[in-house]
């Protein structure tokens, strides 16, 4: 008698906890008790730490694999994560990383939705904390729709006297924003009006923060290069949003200016980077016509003097 077939199994995969949870705008109430929302919170930091881990090598990369949306609209979604493979190209079972951060940026939105819907009751002390946390990973992915109203929220509703965010957060998070206005959404005005009011109501100071709105006001792309180099990856992250148009506006400068340059002098002036770029890279990211001979680019060539008139200058004499 042959045996009978074995029957696949019937037990469904375990679902991914932070998927488990939905939106408390769709009616979703599991992020509406406080304890499952510092559960929650504890499921996330665990997940991005382990992040950080299997992306150690290419930090960078990794937090920059989002795809980039054109729009800025505050209210909408990370963008969807694609379906992860079971394994990755090194057989480790490490999903891509936009698949990870789209839904670790997708779960801490369910959870501010969850602490905005119970404000009356939970800690305030815990939501500062979330939303501190929610920025900072935001920032990195540059993805403003998450990190941009938490900004604005933390500033006008979570930090107040009665209580307190720390003084290092408070410095941070008007840093962001001051260079959020500034760099990404090119709005000097904003920027300069923030920095007024943040050294009134907590004696902001940031060297580093008027460097680069006068680096910005100046067209001053040398002085903007030397800070990018200098601050943290957070900051510098922010800064990003505005490296495209001064790297454009360097090399504008630097073409109207000059007939040839040293080749390292563009390369690392112009883009304030002389690891990650070359010639060849830069010539073909901005479309450049000018030309290489050696260690020099040829910006333009003057124009041939006209050969000499003999009867014309027989005639002024």
């Amino acid at each position: 008698m042959q045996s009978a077939k074995p029957q696949g199994s019937r037990l469904r995969p375990v679902a991914d906890p932070l998927e488990r949870v939905g939106f408390v705008s769709k009616g979703d109430k599991t992020l509406l008790n406080h304890k499952a929302q510092q559960d929650y919170y504890d499921t996330i930091v665990e997940r991005y730490f382990r992040f950080c881990s299997d992306h150690h090598n290419d930090f960078d990369a990794a937090h920059a694999s989002l795809p980039i949306s054109s729009s800025n609209d505050a209210t909408s979604n990370p963008p969807a994560a694609q379906p992860a493979p079971k394994t990755s190209p090194s057989g480790k079972g490490i999903p891509p990383p936009s698949a990870e951060l789209s839904k670790l940026l997708l779960s801490l939105r369910k959870l501010r939705e969850g602490i905005l819907a119970t404000s009356a009751t939970t800690p305030l002390e815990f939501a500062q904390r979330v939303h501190y946390f929610s920025i900072r990973l935001s920032i990195l992915a540059q993805h403003p729709p998450s990190y941009f109203p938490s900004l604005e929220h933390c500033l006008n509703k979570l930090h107040s006297r009665s209580h307190p965010m720390p003084d290092s957060e408070v410095k941070d998070i008007v840093t962001y924003l001051i260079l959020d206005y500034a760099c990404r959404q090119e709005n000097l005005v904003s920027a300069f009006e923030l920095r007024a009011r943040a050294r009134r109501e907590c004696a902001f100071q940031s060297l580093a923060v008027d460097r680069v709105l006068t680096a910005l006001m100046h067209d001053n792309w040398v002085v903007f290069w030397q800070v990018h180099k200098t601050v943290d990856s957070y900051t510098r992250a922010v800064m990003n949003w505005a490296v495209d148009r001064v790297r454009r506006h360097a090399l504008k400068a630097v073409g109207s200016a000059y007939i040839n340059a040293p080749v390292d002098w563009i390369v690392g002036g112009c883009t304030g980077d002389d690891v990650n770029w070359t010639w060849e890279k830069l010539q073909h990211k901005e479309n450049l016509g000018w030309q290489r001979e050696g260690d020099l680019i040829i910006i333009r060539r003057p124009k041939p003097r006209p050969p000499p008139n003999p009867q014309a200058e027989k005639a002024l004499q």
